[in-house]
């Protein structure tokens, strides 16, 4: 009698003990995994956003209205900032800013930002400058239908984004807040250039996470729940096997859910293979560890796909932003991908690794090509030199920066025999210009190079400079012997 007490209760807390750690252990994978993959997606799509926006508005309109903002701002003495928001003192310093309303630039973008919100569902897309000295955030513009902030609103520049102080092209990568006042909330900014290539302002996107995050706290209760339940109906069947008849049935759940607590064995229908026909609640429990076995391998099923599915939305994502960074007439990489290699050159400078150069290719004449032939001649000029310039420096990256302006930075092998380089583009037009060819064929362009020299250079801007200067003593003199 003794023995059986014992074997009662080791099989009563055996049994509990494994039910509470499978239950506990799905219910903690499986909501911090899909917690992991709803913020990384969320993540994802306001980086993405961020950086259409700054694409696709007005660069003239928005350089404008955002030189009218911050002139005001600049001029203001007792600046007023949202924590003061409805205050006599905000509403005063506000309507400094109210007649930009009536600004054909603050209509325009604002009909562009509110047509990318309802396209991509969002309930605030805004723009915003950048005070980086007193570290402060000045709205521009906020296309929010409802609470949005007026121009001029001042918010602080929060620490997590003082990277953009000291790199003004990084924007605000993607992060997750959650605050009494705006719940929780993902927020992501991109920068928006003028045709200098100058940070203007950054456009910046909010996306609820609420209603998600609602979601996701009612599915983990009610998996707490059902496992609960799942749990106390395994203890109280257990409880009522107290007889040597299931001993060896009991047994047999036993060994088996120790084998199902192994990752290989996770979803081999180990319960299903039983072979348990007692007839009472061992076989009924026998039947639970069946049904708990499917749902849990559906459900791991069910998160293997929805894995899938971001991975599918990341490659998608991917090759949106190869063909951001990539020039559409000519197929190279662009100005956008220029300023990003020019980033990483900078930190490798920064770093010590200085040895690189920068040459500039401008082609000539090709206002007098689109002029004289039409566009469409000047695009294939632009493709010639274009293609030229990728067969000569054929290990080095090429960037369109410009209109008829081309920059390849020199590393390695063509750093090293720059020089011969330079010489056979400057030979290679020349033939082409011996063949009779048609104008938009027998391209002519301007070369000049400039390689790292720690007496002239203390940035990666001064090698520019030199060899941007390079470039056009050689288009002048060119200039000089075509009047010859």
């Amino acid at each position: 009698m003794d023995i059986r007490l014992n074997l009662k209760n080791k099989f009563i807390i055996m049994v509990v003990v494994f039910a509470t750690l499978i239950s506990g252990a799905a219910l903690l994978l499986s909501s911090r995994t899909i917690a992991d993959m709803v913020d990384e997606s969320y993540r994802s799509r306001a980086n993405e956003i961020a950086a259409t926006v700054a694409r696709v508005v007005d660069p003239e309109a928005t350089e404008k209205l955002t030189d009218e903002v911050m002139a005001i701002y600049n001029a203001t003495q007792d600046k007023v900032g949202s924590d003061d928001w409805g205050s006599p003192a905000f509403e005063a310093y506000i309507a400094k800013y109210e007649h930009l309303r009536n600004t054909d630039e603050f209509k325009l973008i604002l009909k562009q930002l509110r047509s990318l919100q309802e396209v991509n569902d969002v309930d605030c897309l805004y723009l915003m400058a950048v005070d980086y000295e007193d570290k402060k955030c000045i709205y521009v513009i906020d296309a929010a239908l409802e609470d949005e902030c007026p121009p001029g609103t001042i918010d602080p520049l929060y620490e997590i984004n003082y990277g953009v102080i000291e790199d003004h092209s990084l924007g605000f990568p993607a992060y997750i807040t959650n605050t009494d006042e705006y719940g929780w909330l993902v927020s992501a900014t991109s920068p928006i250039y003028n045709s200098a290539g100058k940070v203007l302002c950054y456009a910046g996107v909010d996306i609820s996470m609420d209603v998600i995050r609602a979601k996701q706290y009612g599915f983990t209760l009610t998996m707490a729940i059902a496992l609960l339940g799942m749990t106390v109906l395994i203890c109280l069947i257990t409880i009522a096997m107290i007889n040597s008849r299931v001993v060896n049935p009991i047994n047999q759940l036993s060994e088996t859910a120790l084998k199902y607590r192994k990752f290989n064995d996770l979803r081999g229908n180990s319960f299903e293979k039983l072979k348990i026909d007692t007839g009472d609640e061992i076989e009924t429990l026998h039947k639970s560890m069946i049904q708990m076995e499917k749902d849990i391998d559906n459900y791991i099923q069910n998160l293997i796909e929805t894995r899938q599915q971001l991975n599918t939305s990341k490659k998608e994502a991917a090759v949106m932003n190869e063909l951001a960074h990539k020039d559409s007439l000519t197929g190279i990489r662009n100005k956008l991908a220029y300023d990003q290699e020019e980033a990483k050159l900078l930190k490798e400078f920064k770093q010590g690794k200085r040895d690189f150069g920068l040459a500039i290719v401008d082609l000539n004449d090709l206002k007098g090509i689109n002029d004289t032939y039409g566009h469409e001649y000047g695009n294939i000029a632009l493709k010639n030199i274009s293609q030229l310039i990728c067969e000569v420096f054929l290990h080095s990256p090429v960037f369109r920066i410009g209109g008829d302006e081309f920059a390849i930075i020199l590393k390695n092998n063509d750093y090293d025999k720059i020089e011969t380089l330079v010489a056979e583009f400057n030979e290679r037009l020349a033939k082409q210009d011996e063949q009779n060819q048609e104008p938009w064929e027998r391209v002519k362009g301007a070369i000049g190079y400039a390689l790292y020299d720690p007496e002239l250079d203390s940035s990666v801007d001064d090698v520019f400079r030199r060899a941007d200067q390079d470039m056009y003593q050689k288009k002048k003199a060119m200039k000089g012997e075509n009047v010859r």
